[in-house]
């Protein structure tokens, strides 16, 4: 009960200081790397409306980092994979994360979430309520496009 408490705090005090993003995934093919810089105007959220983040700590330029992402209610998230495997951990509202080759998984206040690089992911935030959770990245950050096969 206190550890949903102190949840349902931060994701609060995390919708307060978080910031929008807005623009289009980068184009690449599948063998490519698309990067989208922190600092200089793109972000994880970059494409994706409905979609913002605050960064905790560390740089995804050169490695580890923590982020905290909120998405809109009902807001899908493309099939995508990282060079970096991804420990996710729920906030606030429900994201339903579909990790190839496995299920779905519901992904609520205090739950935990964990991929290893490059598992192909997508998803989306359930109808009824934001969702916030946080990501933390062992390696710098990469964002690959892919099909859901």
């Amino acid at each position: 009960m206190l550890k949903k408490m102190i949840l349902a705090g931060l994701a609060g005090t995390v919708a307060l200081m978080t910031l929008g993003t807005a623009g289009s995934y980068a184009d690449s093919g599948p063998d490519q790397t698309a990067y989208h810089s922190h600092k200089e105007g793109g972000s994880p959220c970059e494409g994706l409306e409905g979609c913002t983040f605050v960064q905790l700590k560390g740089d995804p330029r050169t490695g580890a980092s923590e982020a905290m992402f909120t998405l809109k209610a009902g807001t899908p998230f493309p099939p995508h994979w990282h060079t970096s495997p991804e420990h996710v951990v729920g906030v606030s509202g429900v994201m339903l994360w579909h990790v190839k080759g496995r299920k779905t998984y519901r992904v609520g206040a205090g739950d935990y979430l964990y991929y290893p690089s490059k598992a192909v992911h997508w998803g989306k935030c359930a109808p009824g309520a934001d969702c916030v959770y946080y990501v933390y990245d062992s390696k710098p950050y990469d964002f690959h496009p892919a099909e859901r096969k």
